[in-house]
C-alpha cells in the first residue's frame, strides 16, 4: 500500500486504498457531471439530484476501474503471484504483487486480464442501452459503458507501464530471451508515448482548451513510471548474484540489555560510534535492537533509570535476515518494515552473525551502477 493511503476494505483477501489523489479525481467527474452533463442531458432534475446522481456515476466509474484491477490480481494469483493490495489514485490503480511474472505468457495473460474485464463490463452498459435507450438509466448505462470502453482501448496502447506496454515487454522478452532488455525496450516506447501525450496536451492548452492538460499530466505519470521501472531494473540486476554476507557488517555494535540509557547516550552514541546498536545476552543471544530513535522516545530526565531493554524493539517483533539469502529479498525486508537494519542471524534465530544496514545496501547500489557491473 503506497505511503499516504488509506484502507477502505479488502476483497478475496486483497486489501483496497484510496490514494488522496483520488478525492481529486472523483471530486473532478461528480462535479463535471453534475453541474454540466446531467443538467444538459436531462434539464428540470433538483439541484441536488444532479449532484446525487453525478457522484453515484464517479463511484460506479472507479468501481469498475478496481474491477480492471482486481481481474489483473486474481488471474496473477492462479499462477502464485500473491497481491497484497490494491490503490485507486488519479490516474487510476495500481495492485501490489510479491513478485514479477516468472515467463513471458504469464506477463501477458496477467497484463490483458485487466483490458479484458473492461470490455466485458462495457458490452454488458451498453447492451442495458440498447435495452432502454431513451429511459435515463439506458443513457447512464451507455455513458459508462463508453467509458469502460475507453479504459480498456487506452490500457492496450502497447506503451509500458500500461496494459499494453508489458504485453508488447512480454513480446519481447520471449522474442530476446532476457527481461531486462524487454523492459529497457518497451519502457523506451512508454517514455514515447508520454512525451507525446505531453506535446499534445499542452499543444491544445496553449490552443485554448485548458482541460486537454490532463493529458499532459497522465503522459507525465507514464514517462516517469517508465523511466522508473527500468531504474528498478537495473538496480535489481546490480544486485543479482549478492548474498547478505557479502555486504553485511560481521562485527556490528552491541550492548547489554541492562545498560542505562544514560550510558547508552553518553559512552557509545554521543561518540558516534553507531545510531543503532544489537541487544545481546551474555550468552551472546540476541535479545533486541535498539537505536537512536528509540532514545529520543525517552525524556532526557528519565535517561538514568532507564535500561535499554525498556526502550529496544524486542526480539519477537524484530525483522531479520539470514547470511545466504539474496540481497534483493533482504532489500525488500528492508523497505516493507520501514527500518535501517536487519540483524543477520543463522537458522537457529538466534546467533547474531552481523548487521545489514540500508546505507550499505545503497552505497552499494550506487557503486556498483556507477561502474556499470
Amino acid at each position: 500500500m503506497g505511503r499516504g493511503s488509506f484502507p477502505i476494505g479488502s476483497i478475496a483477501g486483497i486489501r483496497i486504498a484510496l490514494h488522496p489523489t483520488w478525492l481529486i479525481i472523483a471530486a473532478l467527474i461528480t462535479l463535471s457531471l453534475g453541474f454540466g452533463q446531467l443538467p444538459a442531458q436531462f434539464p428540470g432534475w433538483p439541484p441536488v439530484a444532479y449532484a446525487v446522481v453525478g457522484a453515484g456515476l464517479a463511484g460506479l466509474f472507479f468501481a469498475s476501474v478496481l474491477a480492471h484491477e482486481l481481474s489483473h490480481a486474481l488471474v496473477a494469483r492462479r499462477f502464485g503471484i500473491d497481491v497484497k493490495d490494491i490503490t485507486l489514485f488519479i490516474f487510476g490503480g495500481a495492485a501490489t504483487m510479491e513478485r514479477e511474472a516468472e515467463t513471458p505468457r504469464e506477463e501477458a495473460v496477467v497484463s490483458l486480464a485487466g483490458p479484458a474485464c473492461s470490455l466485458v463490463i462495457a458490452g454488458v452498459l451498453v447492451g442495458l442501452y440498447f435495452l432502454a435507450p431513451e429511459h435515463p438509466l439506458g443513457l447512464m448505462a451507455g455513458g459508462l459503458g463508453i467509458l469502460n470502453l475507453s479504459l480498456a482501448l487506452f490500457n492496450v496502447i502497447p506503451a509500458f507501464p500500461m496494459d499494453g506496454g508489458r504485453v508488447l515487454r512480454a513480446l519481447l522478452w520471449r522474442w530476446r530471451g532476457d527481461r531486462f532488455l524487454a523492459t529497457r525496450g518497451a519502457a523506451a516506447v512508454g517514455r514515447a508515448f508520454g512525451y507525446l501525450l505531453i506535446v499534445i496536451g499542452v499543444w491544445w492548452a496553449l490552443a485554448g482548451s485548458l482541460g486537454n492538460l490532463w493529458l499532459a499530466l497522465i503522459g507525465w505519470f507514464i514517462s516517469n513510471a517508465a523511466g522508473a521501472t527500468v531504474t528498478q531494473m537495473s538496480i535489481q540486476r546490480s544486485m543479482a548474484g549478492i548474498r547478505v554476507r557479502d555486504i553485511m557488517d560481521p562485527q556490528p555494535a552491541s550492548i547489554s540489555p541492562n545498560t542505562t540509557v544514560a550510558d547508552l547516550v553518553n559512552e557509545r552514541l554521543a561518540r558516534g560510534e553507531s545510531r543503532s546498536f544489537l541487544v545481546r545476552h551474555e550468552d551472546g543471544g540476541l535479545a533486541g535492537i535498539v537505536t537512536l530513535s528509540d532514545v529520543q522516545r525517552v525524556a532526557r530526565e528519565d535517561w538514568p533509570a532507564a535500561r535499554v531493554t525498556d526502550i529496544m524493539t524486542r526480539y519477537d517483533a524484530l525483522a531479520h535476515v539470514g547470511p545466504e539469502d539474496q540481497l534483493d529479498k533482504a532489500l525488500e525486508v528492508l523497505q516493507e518494515r520501514e527500518v535501517n537494519q536487519l540483524p543477520v542471524v543463522e537458522q537457529d534465530g538466534r546467533t547474531v552473525v552481523g548487521m545489514l544496514t540500508r546505507s550499505g545496501v545503497l552505497r552499494l547500489i550506487d557503486t556498483r551502477m556507477k561502474l556499470g557491473v
